[in-house]
């Protein structure tokens, strides 16, 4: 019996601390957004376009796939 009560005390104390220790984010403020902007607009960087699709084939009864990805 002291086992269980001693176990379930721990849980309790975990489950309190993870409750109450639980990280809140911050937001971002104006000066990271601007900066973004303007990486973004002097960036000459091309988007590569991808197109992916499964191959799928039968050997020994079992069907193996795999994702075969290619740029365009």
């Amino acid at each position: 019996m002291n086992r269980k009560l001693l176990l379930s005390a721990a849980g309790a104390a975990v489950a309190v601390f993870m409750a109450c220790g639980t990280a809140q984010a911050a937001p971002a403020n104006g000066a990271l957004d601007s900066l973004k902007i303007l990486g973004a607009e002097q960036s000459n960087v091309e988007q590569a376009r991808w197109r992916c699709y499964r191959r799928c084939w039968w050997h020994r009864g079992h069907r193996h796939c795999r994702r075969v990805c290619r740029r365009w």
